[in-house]
């Protein structure tokens, strides 16, 4: 066990864990999180994907201490109720009919582009989501 400090979603969180310990336990587990999911285990479904400084990871698959002191955000700190992402406004506005279980995926890997270049052209984000979030 290791004394593990993690930003996730702009708060620090210090917890007691096997450095090989998955993210997605962490977020799950010892910071109380329901977002992101555990699907497949194996980084193939993305609904575990979070943001790691900015770049879309598979927590199920990211050992916790790889995190070091970089920055997670998980899909409750992509935006707000009052003040939405755009991507998660979108959702709403379009009413994505999803049963929500992997949506997670879908929104954090749609916007992590935005994180770095601003919003893109339509076809940029249909190319990025006609293909499997891996």
């Amino acid at each position: 066990m290791a004394r593990i400090n993690l930003d996730v979603n702009g708060k620090v969180h210090t917890i007691d864990a096997d450095p090989d310990m998955p993210l997605l336990y962490a977020l799950r587990n010892d910071v109380g999180l329901n977002n992101p999911h555990f699907g497949c285990g194996l980084a193939q479904c993305g609904a575990c994907t979070v943001h790691l400084n900015g770049q879309p990871i598979r927590s199920c698959v990211t050992p916790v201490s790889a995190v070091g002191s970089g920055k997670v955000v998980t899909l409750a700190g992509l935006g707000t109720p009052e003040k939405p992402h755009a991507i998660q406004k979108a959702y709403v506005e379009e009413q994505v009919p999803q049963c929500g279980y992997c949506i997670n995926g879908w929104i954090m890997t749609a916007a992590a582009p935005f994180q770095h270049i601003g919003i893109l052209s339509l076809e940029f984000h249909v190319d990025k989501l006609s293909r499997p979030l891996l």
